[in-house]
């Protein structure tokens, strides 16, 4: 008779900038109905831009209630827009709020991705290099460097989105957002639970949620020459923030068609809302207004209304992840630098 699978369990946190409230307010519902931080249902999470940083909140175990009330009070401050020639000179936002804001004591502070109670891992392109990379909690012996990083850091490194924010520069090299090649993180996130971590296909349970991503399509009325002015449309700049949210949307649908053709509908679990067309005009990656917020948070409790009433997802909540295994850094518990 075969041993019983235990379960090892995934929460995986989708980029898409403000939209990200959607996700905030989904994972808010989830914990007020579990009664506990969200992290301790899950062995590993992963989260690209808005999503790496929301990822990072939870393995902190910060309520994600705060982060809603996060992005309703500092959403304009965050997307403020500064003089740059329409994006033509420079990026149309800074870090510098962001940063502010995630380096306030009650949220990342000085804190390290050592410091993370739960398992987490977060991508990013290093422009310096032209490689991507994965910031890692120290979860594997040869994970010797990336515990040292300040969460401020890893934070702006995966979410300097092109065309909306500059690259963040940190340990003599440039970063771009994870969400180019990475957006929807779950399955670089069943990769480190089967290769890293020994876990077997059978014993996974992916829960992936996303931010309302919008399809970018093509107007079949419009030129196709394929130039600057055919994608930038009526002001030129716009060309990269469009081929960015080209290459978010085609990357998401990529990721949920290759999750759902690996594991079973018991193993996987999507959680998103598609925009109509009249929605979609209210929201977007820096859209912050009161129309967005509505529609964001709109979309989310009914969205968790409806999975919460579902009983195999239910069921995943009831799941408890034993403690996290960390071999270097102040929650070290395995190894030799477990004292």
């Amino acid at each position: 008779m075969s041993d019983p699978i235990i379960p090892f369990q995934i929460l995986a946190l989708s980029g898409g900038g403000f939209r990200g409230l959607f996700t905030a307010r989904i994972l808010a519902d989830i914990e007020e109905e579990i009664g506990a931080p969200i992290a301790t249902r899950f062995d590993l999470i992963a989260g690209t831009s808005i999503g790496g940083i929301l990822a990072l909140a939870l393995a902190l175990e910060i309520p994600a209630i705060d982060l809603v009330k996060l992005f309703e009070k500092n959403g304009n401050k965050i997307f403020k827009k500064q003089f740059s020639l329409g994006g033509l000179w420079s990026a149309p936002y800074t870090q510098s709020a962001l940063h502010e804001l995630l380096s306030a004591d009650d949220l990342f502070g000085n804190r390290t991705l050592g410091n993370c109670k739960h398992r987490i891992i977060i991508p990013s392109i290093n422009y310096s290099t032209g490689l991507p990379v994965i910031f890692k909690t120290p979860h594997h012996p040869n994970f010797v460097r990336d515990y040292k990083h300040q969460l401020v850091d890893v934070a702006l490194a995966t979410s300097a989105a092109p065309g909306f924010f500059p690259r963040h520069v940190f340990d003599d090299c440039q970063y771009v957002d994870g969400g180019l090649y990475a957006n929807a993180p779950g399955l670089l996130a069943a990769h480190e639970a089967q290769h890293f971590l020994d876990q077997k296909r059978d014993a996974l349970r992916v829960v992936s949620i996303g931010t309302m991503s919008s399809k970018f399509t093509v107007d079949p009325r419009r030129e196709r020459s394929g130039g600057v002015r055919d994608w930038g449309r009526w002001w030129p700049p716009n060309m990269p923030k469009r081929l960015f949210g080209v290459a978010i949307s085609a990357h998401e649908s990529m990721v949920h068609n290759i999750l759902s053709h690996r594991f079973p509908s018991s193993q996987y679990f999507h959680i998103d809302e598609d925009l109509t067309d009249e929605r979609a005009r209210a929201v977007a990656l820096d859209k912050t207004d009161s129309s967005a917020q509505e529609v964001l948070l709109g979309a989310a409790k009914q969205c968790s209304k409806g999975w919460l009433g579902n009983s195999a997802f239910r069921e995943l909540l009831k799941y408890k992840a034993p403690a996290a295994l960390f071999h270097r850094g102040p929650n070290a518990n395995i190894g030799e630098h477990h004292a």
